[in-house]
C-alpha cells in the first residue's frame, strides 16, 4: 500500500513535472521515449505535403493581414 510521503502537494502539472526532474528518469518513461522514437523518427522526417504547405502559408497571409488592418 502507498503512504502519503510520495505525495506532491497541489497536484498540479508543474509541481509534478518539478518533483521528478527530468522526464527520461524512469524506467518506463525511457522505454517508452525510445519506443515512440522508433515507430515515428522516419514519418517524423518525411517532408510536408504540398497542399499543407500551402494552407499553412494561407492562414500566415490572413493572420498578418488582420493583424494589420486590425486598430490599435
Amino acid at each position: 500500500m502507498a503512504n502519503d510521503d510520495d505525495k506532491i502537494s497541489g497536484g498540479g502539472a508543474k509541481d509534478v513535472a518539478r518533483a521528478t526532474g527530468k522526464p527520461n528518469d524512469r524506467p518506463f518513461d525511457m522505454w517508452l521515449h525510445k519506443q515512440l522514437h522508433a515507430m515515428y523518427d522516419e514519418i517524423a522526417s518525411e517532408p510536408l505535403p504540398d497542399d499543407l504547405l500551402k494552407l499553412i502559408d494561407k492562414d500566415a497571409a490572413d493572420a498578418d493581414s488582420k493583424k494589420k488592418s486590425a486598430p490599435e
